[in-house]
């Protein structure tokens, strides 16, 4: 499912590095995933594992939106640095929207007492705990990512080229748009 996930981006996006950026945030998110289990108390067991699989989609969901939007900005000839500022604050409400309605809405079953909701108990910490995390670190980290694979693109396109090379023409959504515009 995973290598799925990635050929997907991969292919959505048309770079390895952007899709790798992706990816790399699932770590984190399983990470505050096993932290709410050590909060509440829990152990680790094979529902808990589902709901890590079912928030490494919602925590890709979260990252594929901000990227996307990055590369939107970038297509309407935004600089680079203004366009992942400005996917920030225009993503920042629908990711903080997805992310506490999902965990607010999994409170109940994770404070249920009952003996019939006790087996979905650990699912539901891995999911709003693993998203809360998540999702605050993504916001964080995914950003200053991409600044960072900008600037080593840079410096690998001016060790190959002579060309004047700016921070929006290694991008690979501007070369795309720029391979439109020859072929037409």
């Amino acid at each position: 499912a995973m290598a799925a996930m990635f050929i997907v981006i991969i292919l959505v996006f048309r770079s390895v590095a952007q899709a790798g950026l992706v990816i790399s945030i699932i770590p984190l998110g399983i990470m505050g995933a096993i932290w709410g289990h050590g909060i509440r108390g829990i152990q680790l067991n094979m529902l808990s594992l589902y709901g890590i699989i079912a928030l490494t989609g919602i925590v890709v969901n979260d990252s594929i939106v901000l990227v996307d939007q990055v590369n939107r900005n970038l297509r309407l000839g935004q600089k680079f640095f203004d366009a992942v500022y400005n996917a920030g604050i225009s993503r920042l409400r629908p990711i903080l929207l997805t992310t506490l309605t999902t965990s607010i809405g999994l409170a109940p079953i994770m404070f249920e007492g009952s003996r019939q909701a006790q087996f979905l108990i650990p699912m539901a910490v891995s999911v709003a705990f693993g998203l809360l995390f998540g999702t605050f670190i993504l916001l964080l980290i995914l950003p200053a990512g991409l600044l960072v694979l900008n600037r080593l693109r840079m410096a690998w396109a001016r060790f190959f080229t002579s060309e004047r090379v700016t921070p929006e023409s290694v991008e690979p959504a501007v070369k795309e748009l720029k391979e439109a515009a020859v072929e037409l």
